[in-house]
Parts: structure tokens; C-alpha cells; sequence
């Protein structure tokens, strides 16, 4: 492995912090009144500047606490201040649980309104799923994985790690959906991070907007986003964490942060590393007519199960930002580098019937930026923040051994060329850069009116060059998109806050020039509105009703107008989409004790025009590509529900499902009275009914002081569904992908309040032979150990 120097530098520093850190003590614990958990309680030592807030589990933390006689303060707003005298020795680790008692006079003169993030994000109105990954921290997932169990989510992956994916949300997938971090387009900071390279304690927690998205993140997102929200501490922190496991696999991940309180300068490192051989065993399927099959003695022959030779997967990247906060002209301003890099061998085609044993993929990218944010610019109630990054990547595509592949890894055919096409070797060098500036302004109108006005600029730019045949300039060529997306939204809140709703318009403005076949370039320029509305209204405390409405655009990328140089054909004719998007649901929580109970449920249709899909392309030899192209009539409908009972940070209950009917209701092929062949049938390679059950079950002290033992058994279902347009498809062909329940399971152990945590994992426990896209064979039973020290304290 080439970063085999970087993990042993990893180690020594991250476990060398607990040693170090042990000389010194901390004190932890739970706060709660008599009915339920305390989230936002103040916590501080008298005489000094440290201190921190209790989270959504009423848990606090104080650590690198030298010996010594406190005086331990906890408040909250609507309770009577506890105060207790302690006293700590060299590497004491203390528990303290506080139960506060309510002020009466406070309660009378003031409405308590402090509210989980989650909370408040859930009554904008917006149909969004927030998901806090505090519970995912030690387990080896990545970002996609967590998310994949969500109601109304499905994220399909063509193989192991690193491998494509298609993230779904209610039926719309793919470039339909646009991701972020921090609010900020994911695709700026290059290939290297995605998520399925992310790993799950990198993040505080994500936001995923369904069909409908605020103004604010500058978005031609038709069916969805993904916000990423990281971790911001502004004391001293590190978290730190290594996991191996099936298939060579080892992730690394290190976050970071210090604030000096005297000058405001503040430092974030952040850094993660994947690799893996993913060698995983196929298996012959004949009741999916998913076949084995290699060539003996000039004879096709059926094995049982082989091993993927040729799949090998490795990431790296590492960011580091410095900056100043809390200055009269700043609230945050922070300059920053990003690296990533990563290496991929390719194995498949399009679809497995296409076995490759020699082509491989690498690249890189740099990425300085720069953040600025300002309350209270200028006047009071205005609100400014900016960023601007620039990526500059390479790609480098190999192909050039022409040779055709069995699936034992032998050698079936030795051709001159390159294997994916069989047409001429290849040596591609793909250029390019992504070049981000995103403004933000808000401003507050009295307590319960606002608005905000965004402008997102961005430019993509792609040029490559065969190194084998320099001289041909079949893809010779330099293509560019430009996009300026402008949002204002007005937001107010009436009938003492019960009532919340959300206007908003957007300018989609695209600019750039592509190629006809023949290699013509041509100039456009055009430009599109689309608006929407979102509203949440509180029946009472615990129930509400939401709904929301956008019509959408979505402008074609680069890859999707011009291919990937690899298993993906470009087609420049590609017209953007369009589509009307509409969500109503209900929510409602209540106490029943010592647990809660909450729930969810939503109504979707989107009615989508000029709909852009991708299915196997009828170019080249069988399974080598994909390709994009337009259609109309597409309309998604659907339902999703969720179901979640807690009960005293003992155990939780979850179970979600999901439906919906992605069809083609364009009855008549355009321009004609001939009935479309593929009218009323759902849309190709889209999963219909899905659903996850998550139970956990943990406690505390249970073999020893300040320790917790955590349990938990995820299951997903999906059901049956075509990879062509169904009403083509044959369930007793290949056309069709199974049924599917898989099981997979976790077991963590954790002591020091959460500081040093070491879990054991399984997934695909029964070995279930998966498919996802096009039927490619996802890994079976594998295990996973998890070693993890995390560390926070406050200014």
C-alpha cells in the first residue's frame, strides 16, 4: 500500500494522545428532570473558563481536568441552578448525574423553546430527514451506508469499497440529487470525497431534503440533497479512529481542532484513508441467471463460486484550515488546502457479463479555499457568509491489454486494443477543474420574519488526450459548463410560531459549448425559474402537519453530455429536466414514561419532464457501457413511514418502509399516435418497495465504571424489481434482480465516558447473494474490528 507510512504515523500520534491524556482527569454524566433527558443544559466549573453543553442523551463531558477541588455549576433555562463541590485526583475519571428541578417563577415569565437542531430543522416545513450520527460514530460505516437507512433512501452500490453507487431519494436518483457539506457542493472538493469515502465520525449529522430544497444551499437539485453538517468545536478536540476487516479492507480517519482563546486562531485537521483488495466471492446464481461462467477447453463451463481478481481500491484525503474567530470584521474567517487522491481497478463492465483483468483508474486533485462569516454586518439582523473554492484535478485512464478475461482470472482471448471497448489501447489523460464562489445574506425582520438571498457561480472544465494515439482527437476535447444559480427566500412564522412557511425562487442560468459527433463546437446560453413554497404547521405541541411544493431544474453534467473515458458514453444532446414536486406529511412524539416514542409519515409525487436516465448502451461489445438520455412522462408517486420507540438510553426500536411508482405515462411516442412500448412501466434499475428495521440495546456500567456495552442487529429489506423497463422485463431472466434481506449486526464497547471505543462488526451476516445496479454482485458475509479514541473540551 502506498500510504503504509501515513497509517503508522496515524497510530503513533492518534493513540499516543490517550496515553498522555490519562495523567489528566474528567468528569461526565447525565442530566435530566424527572420525565426526560436535558438537551442544551449549561455546564461549568466556577472560576474558570470551562464548560460545555449537554447533548441530545442530557450526556456532558469535561475532560483534561487537572487534580484538584471544583466547584461544578449545571443550569438550564426553566430549572433551579444545581451546584456540587468535587474533587478530583490524578486520572479520575468522575460520573456525576444531575436531576433539576423546575423553576416555577421562570416558567410563568417565559416559554422555553430550546429545541434539538433536528427539531428545528424538522418544522421549516421542508419534507426533510435529519440524522444525528452520534450512534454511528464507532461503527465502520461510511456516510452512505447510514444514510442507506433511511425511509425513503436507497443507495445502490456496483461492488465493494469505492465502488459506484446511485443514491436515491423518493425515486429520483443519481445527478438528481446534489450533495453538500457544510452547504457547500459536495462535487468542489474533487472525486476523492464522496460519500462512501466519508467516514461516519467525521460528521455531527445530515440533512437530506426530499423533493423540495431551500433557496439557501443554490441548488438545480431535482429530486433532493444531502447536507453533511461537521463537527465544529471551538476548544481543543481529536478523534481518532482505524478499523480492518474482510478483503484487506483498513480505514483511517483523524479529526482535529484547536482554538487559541487569546488571538481566535483557529486550526482544523481532518484526514481519512481507505483501502482494500475487495476480493470478495462470486457466486453463480442461476435462479437470477446471474452466471459464472469460464471457458475450458474452448467450452463455456459454469463454477460454482470464484473470487474478484482484479478490483483493488485506495483513498486518501487530508485537509488542513487556519482562520481567526469572534474579530469585530469576523466571525469566522478560515483559508484552507484540501488533498485527495485515489486509485481504482475496474473488474466489471456495465454489468458483470463483461469481466475485466487489467484496467485501472488513478487521480488526484488540490483544492485551496476560503470561508468568511459575519452576523451583524453593517446593521443589526444582517447576516453574510463566503466561499470560494478551486479544484484542479487529473485523471489518468489505463486500458491497453485488450486481452478477454475469465472469471477465474484466465486469460481467454489475447487481443490488441483495449479491453472495456475492444477498440484501440488507451492511455487517457483527463484534465480539468471545478471552480466554486457561493455568497450568502440574511436578514431578520423583527423575530419572526426573515429573509435570505444566495448566488452560486460555478465552472467545470474537461480536456483529455489519448497518450497512446496523441494524434487522434476523438476525445480531444476541452468542454465546459458554466452555472449561476441565484435563490431568495422569505420566511415568517405567525400565530405565535405555530404557523412556519417558507417562499422561495430560484434562477438556474447555464452556459458553455459543446461538440456534435463530428466535433463542431457550439455556444449556448439559456435560462430557467423555478419557485416553491414550504409549510409546517403545529396542531399542538407533539403533532404537526408539513407540506411543500418547488418546481425544479436540474442542468446536465459534464459526464452526463460527454461520458467518463471509461464505461460511460457521452450524449451532448441532452435537454436539462424539469419537474413539480409535491410533499404532505404528518409527525408526531410523545412521552410514554421513561421512553419516547415518535413517527413520521409522507406523501410524495413528482411529475418530471425531459427525465434523464442512464441504461445499458447498445454501443460496443455486450455490458461495456452506459449511457444518458432524455424521456418524458416520468411520474414518481409514493408513500414512506418511520417508527422509532426510546426508552431511558436503554434500547431504541426503528422501522421504516417505503413505496413508490416510478412509471413512464407518456402514452404516445412523440410526434405520432403509435402507443411508447414502455408506457405505464416503472423506470429501469430503481428499487419500488424497500424497507430497515434497527434495534439497539445498550447500558451503562455494565462490567465496569463509566463503561457502556452497545447492541445492535440492522436489517434491510428490498423487493424484486427490473433492470429494464418492466414491462420488457422477465423475472425468469437476467432482466430482473431478487428479492433481498439482509442482516447485519454490532457490538461496541466503550469506557471512559466514550473516550476509548472498540467495536466488532457483521454484515450480510446470512450471506445473502446482493445485487444492486445491473445486477453487479455486491460482497457477502464479512467482519470488521473498530478501534476509536475520541477526545473534546470546550474553551
Amino acid at each position: 500500500m502506498r500510504y503504509r507510512k501515513f497509517i503508522l504515523l496515524f497510530f503513533l500520534f492518534a493513540f499516543s494522545v490517550p496515553v498522555l491524556a490519562q495523567q489528566n482527569a474528567g468528569i461526565s454524566g447525565q442530566i435530566r428532570d424527572n420525565d426526560e433527558l436535558i438537551t442544551g443544559a449549561s455546564v461549568s466549573i466556577k472560576g474558570t473558563q470551562t464548560g460545555t453543553l449537554s447533548d441530545k442523551d442530557g450526556s456532558f463531558q469535561l475532560n483534561n481536568l487537572k487534580a484538584g477541588d471544583y466547584t461544578l455549576q449545571v443550569s438550564f433555562l426553566g430549572y433551579l441552578p444545581e451546584v456540587k463541590q468535587i474533587s478530583l485526583k490524578t486520572g479520575q475519571q468522575l460520573v456525576l448525574n444531575f436531576k433539576l428541578k423546575k423553576d416555577a417563577k421562570q416558567l410563568n415569565d417565559v416559554a422555553i423553546s430550546a429545541k434539538t437542531s433536528v427539531r428545528k430543522v424538522k418544522e421549516t416545513g421542508f419534507a426533510v430527514t435529519s440524522v444525528e450520527l452520534k450512534n454511528y460514530a464507532n461503527t465502520t460505516a461510511d456516510l452512505n451506508q447510514v444514510l442507506n437507512r433511511s425511509a425513503g433512501v436507497k443507495v445502490r452500490e456496483q461492488g465493494g469499497l469505492g465502488s459506484d453507487f446511485n443514491f436515491s431519494i423518493n425515486g429520483l436518483s443519481g445527478s438528481h440529487i446534489k450533495f453538500f457539506i457544510d452547504g457547500i457542493p459536495l462535487e468542489s472538493f474533487g472525486s476523492g470525497m464522496t460519500l462512501n469515502n466519508i467516514p461516519v465520525n467525521l460528521a455531527e449529522r445530515v440533512d437530506i431534503y426530499k423533493g423540495v430544497v431551500p433557496a439557501f444551499l443554490g441548488s438545480d437539485a431535482l429530486g433532493g440533497a444531502v447536507n453533511i453538517i461537521t463537527k465544529r468545536n471551538s476548544g481543543k478536540s481529536i478523534d481518532a479512529s482505524y478499523s480492518y476487516g474482510s478483503f484487506n479492507t483498513h480505514r483511517a480517519a483523524l479529526t482535529g481542532s484547536f482554538t487559541d482563546k487569546k488571538t481566535g486562531i483557529h486550526t482544523n485537521i481532518t484526514s481519512y484513508y481507505n483501502f482494500s483488495d475487495n476480493n470478495y466471492t462470486m457466486y453463480n446464481n442461476p435462479k437470477a441467471n446471474a452466471l459464472l461462467r469460464v471457458v475450458e477447453n474452448g467450452q463455456f463451463v459454469t463454477k460454482d463460486k470464484l473470487n474478484r481478481f482484479h478490483d483493488g481500491y485506495e483513498s486518501f484525503m487530508g485537509q488542513i484550515e487556519s482562520g481567526v474567530s469572534n474579530k469585530k470584521w469576523a466571525d469566522v474567517f478560515v483559508a484552507g488546502i484540501t488533498y485527495t487522491s485515489n486509485y481504482k481497478e475496474r473488474q466489471t463492465g456495465a454489468t458483470q457479463e463483461k469481466v475485466i483483468g487489467q484496467m485501472f483508474t488513478r487521480g488526484h486533485n488540490i483544492i485551496p479555499s476560503i470561508r468568511y462569516r459575519k452576523e451583524n454586518l453593517l446593521v443589526t439582523g444582517l447576516s453574510a457568509s463566503v466561499f470560494a473554492n478551486f479544484s484542479a484535478n487529473k485523471t489518468v485512464v489505463t486500458d491497453t491489454s485488450g486481452n478477454v478475461y475469465n472469471w477465474d482470472g484466465t486469460v481467454r482471448e489475447r487481443r490488441v486494443g483495449s479491453e472495456l471497448s475492444g477498440e484501440k489501447p488507451m492511455i487517457n489523460h483527463i484534465t480539468g477543474h471545478y471552480a466554486l464562489a457561493q455568497v450568502n445574506f440574511g436578514y431578520v425582520l423583527g423575530e419572526n420574519h426573515q429573509i435570505n438571498l444566495s448566488h452560486n457561480f460555478n465552472r467545470s472544465y474537461r480536456e483529455s488526450y489519448n497518450e497512446i494515439d496523441p494524434y487522434n482527437n476523438t476525445y480531444d476535447r476541452s468542454n465546459s459548463l458554466n452555472k449561476n444559480i441565484t435563490g431568495l427566500s422569505y420566511q415568517q412564522q405567525l400565530f405565535g410560531q405555530r404557523l412556519t412557511t417558507n417562499f422561495f425562487g430560484k434562477r438556474f442560468g447555464l452556459d458553455g459549448t459543446t461538440y456534435s459527433p463530428d466535433n463542431v463546437p457550439t455556444s449556448q446560453s439559456k435560462q430557467y425559474f423555478g419557485y416553491g413554497i414550504a409549510t409546517n404547521y403545529k396542531i399542538v405541541s407533539n403533532l404537526g402537519i408539513k407540506a411543500s411544493y418547488e418546481h425544479a431544474y436540474r442542468l446536465p453534467e459534464l459526464v452526463e453530455l460527454y461520458g467518463n473515458r471509461e464505461d460511460i458514453l457521452g450524449n451532448p444532446n441532452l435537454k436539462p429536466e424539469s419537474s413539480n414536486n409535491y410533499n404532505l406529511g404528518i409527525y408526531y412524539d410523545h412521552k410514554i414514561g421513561s421512553g419516547k416514542i415518535s413517527a413520521e409519515a409522507t406523501g410524495f409525487y413528482r411529475d418530471a419532464n425531459d427525465y434523464i436516465i442512464t441504461t445499458p448502451s447498445t454501443s460496443g461489445s455486450v455490458g461495456s457501457y452506459s449511457q444518458y438520455y432524455n424521456t418524458d412522462g416520468i411520474k414518481v408517486s409514493g408513500l414512506e413511514g418511520e417508527v422509532r420507540y426510546e426508552y431511558n438510553n436503554l434500547f431504541s426500536v426503528l422501522v421504516n418502509m417505503s413505496y413508490q411508482n416510478a412509471v413512464n405515462r407518456q402514452q404516445y411516442s412523440a410526434g405520432t399516435v403509435r402507443e411508447n412500448i414502455t408506457y405505464l412501466s416503472r423506470v429501469p434499475n430503481q428499487p419500488w418497495l424497500y424497507g430497515n428495521a434497527d434495534f439497539s440495546i445498550g447500558k451503562n456500567d455494565l462490567v465496569g465504571k463509566d463503561t457502556r456495552v452497545q447492541f445492535n442487529w440492522f436489517t434491510q429489506f428490498i423487493n424484486d424489481y427490473s433492470v429494464t423497463w418492466s414491462k420488457l422485463g422477465d423475472k425468469n431472466t437476467k432482466d430482473y434482480i431478487p428479492k433481498q434481506f439482509i442482516q447485519n449486526a454490532t457490538l461496541t464497547y466503550s469506557t471512559h465516558g466514550g473516550r476509548y471505543n472498540i467495536s466488532l462488526e457483521g454484515r450480510n451476516l446470512t450471506n445473502v447473494i446482493a445485487y444492486d445496479n445491473f445486477k453487479l454482485q455486491k460482497p457477502g458475509r464479512s467482519f470488521f474490528i473498530k478501534l476509536r479514541y475520541a477526545f473534546s473540551q470546550s474553551n
